[in-house]
């Protein structure tokens, strides 16, 4: 399949990461050390002064996101450090906040990456960052990742496909895999921190589904031509 690099367009847009105040907050041990991979974003912004803090921490060690039990455990732990440590950081090294409280924080325990397919194609962070482009391409997405200890945000108008055979499960016969948050679609380490905000993949999968029932033939057989004259017709935007 081929690929198209056009070159980056730079933009200037204030970044709400609060990856300094993390930093300096370790360093002078206002919070717990062992939070190394701790980071955040601000936003929401409400008329009274309000706003919400967005404080995803890389799991520990040995947590199996599939198990109640070790969720819950989880949660337990992790407690403390949700509720002591934003407030202790925004009022010390963020201008604004000096006065900011905590009034309310997560009650559950969410973990990226937990169930995953192996997917006829599984997209890389090289697609990602590259503008992969394919022939089978069911719809587009802004260059962004979010995770791994990785931020692009997506402010320059880079872009990448996404390919039909991203959404099939290897060795699962007429089995499709999309939806909102679709992190369990084919996706390789970096590029899975991108999938967790793809929301383009259910309406061409539910064309696939009708076009496969209509024609009587496999997911993995229909025409990629039949899917994509059908989201030109619906006005979605796939190249």
């Amino acid at each position: 399949m081929g690929r198209s690099r056009p070159p980056a367009r730079r933009t200037t847009l204030f970044s709400p990461f609060l990856r300094t105040p993390f930093k300096r907050a370790l360093e002078d041990g206002v919070i717990p050390a062992d939070l190394t991979t701790i980071a955040g974003t601000w936003g929401a912004i409400h008329d009274t002064g309000e706003l919400n803090l967005h404080e995803p921490r890389s799991i520990f060690p040995g947590i199996d996101g599939t198990d109640p039990d070790d969720l819950h455990n989880a949660a337990r732990s992790e407690g403390g450090a949700r509720r002591c440590t934003p407030s202790r950081r925004l009022r010390r090294y963020t201008p604004g906040c000096e006065s900011a409280r905590l009034r309310n924080f997560g009650m559950t325990l969410g973990i990226r990456d937990t169930r995953k397919i192996e997917a006829v194609y599984d997209m890389t962070e090289e697609d990602v960052r590259g503008q992969g482009r394919f022939e089978d391409s069911i719809g587009i997405f802004p260059e962004f990742i979010d995770g791994y200890g990785i931020l692009i945000l997506p402010t320059t108008g880079r872009y990448f496909q996404l390919p039909y055979r991203n959404l099939l499960p290897k060795g699962v016969r007429n089995l499709l895999v999309a939806g909102a948050r679709a992190v369990a679609i084919g996706s390789r380490h970096a590029a899975t921190a991108t999938w967790r905000a793809v929301r383009c993949s259910g309406k061409a999968a539910g064309i696939a589904a009708a076009l496969s029932v209509r024609a009587g033939c496999d997911l993995d057989a229909i025409r990629i031509e039949d899917v994509q004259r059908e989201l030109d017709r619906q006005g979605v935007r796939y190249r």
